[in-house]
């Protein structure tokens, strides 16, 4: 069994919501998540060590958990000079809760390309990925399925239906067999864009639903009740411009599949005040219960872009060494992403804080949900720096 790190006890949060905020669901049980971040995913194939990826297809299949593709800066951080290396390896961690978790070598784990910033969910057939980038600002309209075959312990893959855009950094979710794309990047612009494939459907083909709301970007996508039936919920998000100062967004949106429309419900709050928050994940709880951990509120983000367009214009040399300098400083002693935890009620449309993951928090990452484990693979811990670890939430009643 996994080592215990720290406990985020939700039982005592939940009761606070009820209390505070009326929230609490009469007759749910009480629980708090178990976190640890001792899982390493292995080094790949050739390389010494692992220093972890972002932007990785992930999910569960069969019994395993796979995590494929992403990128990093193997050589050196972009201020460095380094170059933005693409990955297509495949990790797959078997999934055991009574032997504990162990990595399988897989024969010829390898994706068919080098592929990152895609996006990925998990249906019952395997894993769903979709999009990517494959090069600076070059983008893959590909969908496939990605299963694991127990019997060969080898990865396999199925073709489905093409994006009609290319597209990056988008968000993407099921409500059965149906999956859901919105938002992203797109060539040249930030996309509005919402599809949805039926798999179930006699000949499969992307429909084009209402566009979201804003056109943006990272954002979380979650599907889960609103109290009547299965919502898609559009989280957050950003916005880049020409300005090259990017819009932030702490919108929630979401979208009725019954009447096509969308709402736009309570922004991501502490329960207090508003916060703006890009690159994260969430996961569904419950019967109406979302998750949000961690993710990137913007507010570094904004400044380095900031130095960017100021060292972009202007003329003196010095001077653009001392704005490059001030940067520098900035990215040094970035302190990391939010580790905060927000919880979402999608029933009575209410936000609050219920505690702070352990570890730094990952972006521009996959969260998995795997019967009772909440799986969140390598991804980025500060600008430019991955990390190797999977964080691993286990959701447990609480006995007291």
């Amino acid at each position: 069994m996994l080592p215990t790190k720290q406990f985020i006890y939700v039982s005592f949060l939940f009761i606070s919501i009820m209390i505070h905020a009326g929230l609490f669901a009469q007759g749910r049980k009480s629980e708090y998540i178990q976190w640890s971040s001792d899982l390493i995913l292995p080094a790949p194939e050739g390389a010494q060590e692992q220093i972890g990826v972002a932007g990785v297809f992930a999910g569960v299949h069969d019994g395993v958990l796979l995590v494929a593709g992403g990128a990093n800066f193997p050589d050196a951080m972009p201020w460095q000079g380094g170059k933005k290396r693409y990955h297509d390896e495949i990790y797959v961690l078997k999934l055991d809760e009574k032997k504990g978790f162990s990595w399988i070598h897989a024969r010829d784990a390898r994706l068919k390309q080098a592929i990152a910033y895609g996006a990925s969910v998990t249906i019952p057939a395997g894993v769903v990925c979709i999009g990517g980038e494959t090069g600076a600002a070059t983008y893959s309209n590909q969908v496939f399925l990605m299963q694991w075959n127990d019997a060969e312990q080898s990865v396999i893959f199925r073709e489905l239906p093409s994006l009609p855009i290319p597209i990056a950094n988008t968000a993407v979710t099921h409500i059965g067999d149906s999956i859901y794309v919105a938002g992203g990047e797109t060539t040249g612009k930030v996309s509005e864009a919402f599809f949805r494939l039926n798999l179930s459907a006699a000949n499969p083909q992307w429909e084009t639903l209402p566009s979201i709301p804003a056109a943006m970007s990272h954002s979380v996508a979650v599907a889960q009740s609103d109290g009547t039936h299965d919502c898609v919920y559009i989280i957050g998000g950003r916005t880049a411009s020409a300005s090259g100062i990017s819009k932030l967004h702490h919108t929630n949106f979401c979208f009725d599949p019954a009447t096509s429309q969308w709402k736009e419900k309570h922004p991501i709050s502490d329960g207090n005040k508003n916060t703006n928050l890009s690159a994260g994940t969430g996961v569904a709880l419950g019967a109406d219960y979302i998750l949000l951990p961690g993710g990137d509120n913007g507010l570094t983000f904004h400044k380095i872009e900031t130095y960017n367009a100021h060292i972009a214009a202007v003329q003196s040399e010095s001077e653009k060494q001392a704005l490059q300098k001030e940067k520098l400083s900035l990215i040094h002693h970035h302190s990391g992403f939010s580790r905060n935890l927000y919880l979402y009620h999608t029933t009575n449309d209410r936000w609050e804080k219920i505690g702070e993951l352990p570890d730094n928090a990952q972006v521009t990452t996959t969260l998995v949900k795997w019967k009772d484990y909440i799986f969140i693979p390598s991804g980025e811990i500060k600008p430019g720096v991955r990390t190797p670890k999977i964080m691993v939430g286990r959701i447990l009643p609480d006995k007291k």
